[in-house]
């Protein structure tokens, strides 16, 4: 069914210092009033959110309608991520995403099944010719969902360009939503940039709580903030689009000192290699240990974030210097809040910092220097550029009782990488050689989880990773658990039911998850956030007598079978 919709064209300046470009304007794609539970480039856990999420009243199964003309280039299904994803190309240049969702139509749907059965695999990713599916704007796609990694029912909108599949803001594409609620600032920070400077006597940065002075907000109880040397920024911030009550990103972040803009980001549009530089935005160690996040007005030399449009974060102040510091938060409907401050010269003073330790390295950004690091049984292997600066890091081994190998340190959790690096560890003697061998992390609170690894000819176990810290090799000699939830042995079905089963995995993770009728393979369907894997009884079980099998393997070949006989009507 189509949905009769006025099309038009309008053109927007898209606010760039670097270029213009007209977009066309689209219908929202969903028949309800638009609310936003997140906005575009919103910072995220390791990545900027690709598009916007609209809220869909609490429920699932709102109606989902194609924005333009054009043809399903791409479906996606996967228990992670996006969930159930339909990608339409669009005739102007652009195409749309429609992720999360509860179901597709029956065209799509058909592919998707057709495509599972064939290839027995539940996640699939289905690229289609132009001539396969053709849609029209206002054609209906599917129902709004919370598949995936989804954290609640909601529908994520996204445009790309289709040629360089760079994400573009969605609101420049005429989305309509109300908002006239200002940008909120929770704090600010301020940040000696060498061993030289100082912020309030301190080799470390500060952090303030903000109070508002009219309309204005002001360091809490601060009407002057001194330092000496080399000093960068940071604001803590959200925004609330329109009544919705998420707290959301802004559209723009910049930086006046003495009324000159020194630094500008904007939440334009981003490429898909360049999610990771958010761990460069903010402060990361800031975000690791307290769960806050300050964009950093300094920007570090492997930074190539495009979002950024000026870059001049850092100035230098002297004593008797007076500094006019004012940052300007605005959202995408021109909304602003401001914060600002006075900076003021203090006499220099010799900060103590920590020694530097025999055990440590310094690591060259570029790869010139300790590119690759070994400890007796450990190796640690950058590529060129896998630092966001050049950085000490601190290394060590200790002893623990429960594990196959020592454990080893290289850097800190609270400090972050761009590239994957790839980690090694050489079992103690007596687990040399056993499959069942992972490589475990240990983050600041000491909780374990796995990286995985490969058995290497050379003994060793290797795996990639992004996260700085402490390693060591486990075991994980446990299967996964596989229990039967709705049916039993010798239970009545009906072509109406659904087969649950729960399977979960503690350390290791699941790594294959698989369904049977005597033998033949059927679609099993999995919830990861539910740890749930079902099967929607069809055409591929026979009427009377089959046994159903699960099978479910971890990333280390831990398997676990389950059988049950059921008669089917």
């Amino acid at each position: 069914m189509k949905r009769i919709l006025l099309s038009f064209m309008l053109t927007v300046l898209a606010f760039s210092l670097n270029a213009q470009e007209s977009f066309p304007q689209y219908p929202s794609p969903m028949d309800i009033p638009v609310y936003l539970s997140a906005t575009f480039a919103e910072l995220r856990n390791n990545s900027f959110h690709a598009g916007v999420d609209i809220k869909t009243q609490g429920v699932e199964g709102k109606k989902v309608y194609a924005v333009a003309d054009g043809y399903v280039s791409r479906i996606g299904v996967s228990p992670y991520g996006y969930g159930n994803v339909v990608y339409i190309t669009h005739n102007d240049g652009y195409t749309s995403v429609y992720a999360h969702l509860q179901s597709f139509n029956k065209a799509i749907a058909k592919q998707v099944t057709d495509y599972q059965y064939r290839n027995k695999t539940f996640a699939s990713s289905i690229y289609l010719s132009k001539e396969t599916l053709p849609i029209k704007a206002g054609d209906f796609i599917g129902l709004s969902g919370n598949t995936g990694s989804s954290g609640g029912p909601h529908l994520h909108y996204e445009i790309r360009h289709t040629k360089s599949e760079k994400p573009v803001n969605p609101l420049y594409f005429g989305l309509p939503v109300t908002d006239d609620v200002r940008p909120n600032i929770k704090g600010v920070a301020v940040y000696p940039v060498d061993e030289e400077s100082n912020v309030e006597g301190k080799g470390e940065p500060v952090y303030y709580g903000v109070e508002k002075v009219g309309k204005v907000f002001k360091p809490k109880g601060k009407e002057y903030v001194y330092a000496n040397g080399a000093i960068a920024f940071g604001i803590n911030t959200d925004d609330q689009v329109g009544s919705s009550p998420n707290k959301n990103g802004p559209y723009t972040y910049e930086l006046y000192l003495d009324d000159e803009l020194r630094f500008r980001f904007e939440c334009d549009s981003f490429s898909y290699s360049e999610p990771k530089y958010i761990n460069s935005v903010i402060d990361y160690k800031r975000y690791k240990e307290k769960s806050n996040r300050y964009v950093r007005t300094e920007v570090d030399p492997n930074n190539r974030l495009s979002m950024y449009e000026l870059k001049n974060g850092v100035t230098h102040v002297e004593e008797g210097d007076t500094i006019d510091v004012c940052f300007k938060i605005a959202d995408y409907s021109g909304n602003t809040t401001v914060a600002s401050f006075k900076l003021v010269g203090n006499a220099p003073v010799e900060v103590e910092h920590e020694p530097i330790s025999r055990s440590q390295y310094f690591v060259k950004a570029d790869g010139s220097s300790n590119s690759r690091i070994e400890i007796d049984n450990f190796q640690v292997i950058l590529d060129r550029n896998t630092l966001f600066r050049d950085t000490w890091m601190k290394t060590g081994a200790t002893d623990p009782k429960d594990c196959c190998s020592r454990c080893y340190r290289f850097g800190e959790f609270t400090q972050s990488v761009f590239k994957l690096f790839t980690v090694r560890i050489k079992p103690d003697e007596k687990w040399k050689g056993n499959s069942k061998l992972f490589i475990a992390y240990y983050d600041g609170d000491n909780k374990v989880s796995s990286l995985g690894g490969k058995l290497c000819a050379d003994g060793f176990v290797e795996t990639t990773t992004r996260s700085l810290g402490r390693y060591a090799l486990k075991i994980d000699s446990i299967a996964p658990g596989v229990k039967i939830q709705n049916f039993k042995e010798n239970d009545t079905i009906t072509s109406s039911s659904t087969l649950k089963v729960k399977i979960s995995d503690d350390m290791t993770g699941i790594e294959t998850y698989n369904m049977y009728a005597n033998d033949a393979w059927i679609l099993g369907k999995y919830d990861a956030k539910n740890n749930l894997l079902y099967y929607e009884v069809d055409n591929h079980m026979k009427v009377g007598d089959n046994t159903v099998k699960v099978v479910v393997k971890d990333a280390v070949g831990n398997t676990t079978t389950k059988k049950v006989k059921v008669y089917r009507k």
